[in-house]
């Protein structure tokens, strides 16, 4: 298996295991007695592609430019592959890290602070193997998470990587 063909199916597993908690967003939304969020427009200026820099992902080791991750709605994201780890961030205007907490999807929901934010590092409990990690935290009224994937399991640590990263956009988004 080429290394490239590697670097797509971390890529797409990692979007197939995002799309869980957006699943779970859908169905919560259709509930008859649900009320719908109010839709904040706080995020609406971010592109998830433009969060860092280019020189800040190679230095990563991602490699430019990332492309578009349309595969939960109300979770525009944008994936780029890399090594050793491959990237994704997204934004939700409609969920928070309480209300992703408040799943029962989860392996591990390690709730923290991040700048003075409601911050989380998070293992959806369908990837328990699949060494990745999203660090998610709140900002202009949704949620914006950084989520990495290791290529091969060489012992690195996802969570501290991506909680890494989340510190590097977080100075970037609106409160």
């Amino acid at each position: 298996m080429s290394r490239r063909t590697r670097i797509a199916g971390a890529s797409l597993a990692i979007g197939v295991l995002l799309a869980v908690p957006g699943c779970a967003l859908r169905s919560q939304a259709e509930a008859p007695d649900a009320e719908a969020p109010a839709r904040n427009a706080g995020l609406d200026s971010i592109d998830p592609c433009a969060l860092l820099t280019e020189d800040e992902l190679t230095a990563r080791g991602a490699w430019p430019p990332g492309y578009p991750n349309r595969n939960v709605p109300a979770e525009p994201g944008c994936d780029y592959d890399g090594d050793p780890f491959g990237y994704s961030f997204f934004k939700n205007q409609q969920m928070t890290v309480e209300s992703y907490g408040a799943q029962d999807n989860w392996a591990e929901f390690d709730r923290r602070e991040l700048n003075g934010r409601v911050a989380a590092n998070a293992i959806n409990a369908s990837s328990t193997g699949g060494r990745i990690c999203s660090t998610m935290f709140n900002a202009g009224g949704g949620v914006i998470i950084v989520t990495v994937g290791e290529l091969n399991d060489e012992g690195r640590d996802e969570c501290a990587e991506s909680w890494q990263l989340a510190e590097l956009v977080e100075a970037k988004t609106p409160r």
